[in-house]
């Protein structure tokens, strides 16, 4: 049975939360290849066939997959809603909102410091043309 990527978003959204949320999260933002025993230890889960459940339900859902040696990494093209707020940077989840405020701020800041030496400048060659006279 194929899962169109509808369903699959239906899926994921009903389904991801809680620890299956944490291994999915720990496979996405791992560097390499991921096996269940690393998932177990990682996240100090109960047993291997615990991590071995919730690797299952994320293979079904199609949002990892099985690399020829039985480890596991995050499929790139399964997309979950939730995180296409956030940018995958060296295995770190980082909000995309984060890079906006520090632009903002960036730009804050050189208007600031640009306004300010403006006006000193302006006022500065106010009391020169008022010294010439």
């Amino acid at each position: 049975m194929m899962i169109l990527s509808a369903d699959r978003e239906k899926i994921g959204k009903r389904v991801l939360s809680g620890v299956i949320w944490n291994v999915y999260l720990y496979i996405l933002t791992s560097t390499e290849p991921i096996g269940v025993r690393d998932v177990w230890r990682g996240l100090n889960l109960s047993s291997p066939s615990l991590a071995q459940y919730h690797v299952n339900n994320l293979l079904e859902m199609g949002l990892i997959t099985q690399t020829p040696d039985g480890r596991y990494i995050a499929d790139e093209k399964a997309k979950i809603d939730v995180l296409r707020t956030f940018v995958l940077l060296r295995g770190h989840l980082i909000s995309r909102m984060t890079f906006y405020g520090a632009f903002l701020l960036g730009l804050v800041l050189v208007y600031l410091f640009f306004f300010e030496a403006y006006s000193q400048h302006r006022s500065l060659r106010s009391l020169q043309h008022l010294r010439a006279r």
